[in-house]
């Protein structure tokens, strides 16, 4: 897989807003890592088109994700401060490039879960986050 260099500074914060999730809740699975990308990727294709975003149908884990993985996107497109300590510096992405990312995490997840189980994903980012 090549990924560029502008990618992986915008993937790892994304995964570290679901790691941090998953800390919390031990019993959180890669679907519900998986349904916080769709929805976030559902948001903003819809922004991209210049449609107003519907709020997902989601509740409960998947919610919170949703909401953990959110923060971080607004904070990546330079909308909102960082909703995470020690990620202030970096500069803003382009809502294109921030939707091939998750889109990325959403093949990355259906990848590992499939190899791994159902927390493979979640077993296999944790080891590159602090």
């Amino acid at each position: 897989m090549n990924i560029s260099d502008d990618k992986i500074d915008i993937l790892q914060n994304l995964e570290f807003s679901v790691a941090e999730i998953w800390r919390g809740h031990p019993e959180m699975s890669d679907y519900t890592a998986l349904r916080a990308y769709e929805a976030a990727f559902q948001h903003y294709r819809a922004e991209s088109r210049g449609q107003t975003p519907k709020p997902p149908a989601l509740s409960g884990l998947d919610a919170e994700t949703f909401e953990a993985v959110k923060a971080m996107c607004e904070f990546r497109l330079g909308r909102r401060p960082c909703p995470i300590s020690g990620f202030e510096d970096a500069p803003p992405a382009s809502l294109e490039l921030l939707m091939d990312c998750l889109r990325e995490l959403m093949r990355s997840v259906e990848r590992h879960t499939k190899a791994d189980g159902r927390q493979g994903y979640l077993t296999f980012i944790e080891q590159f986050l602090p």
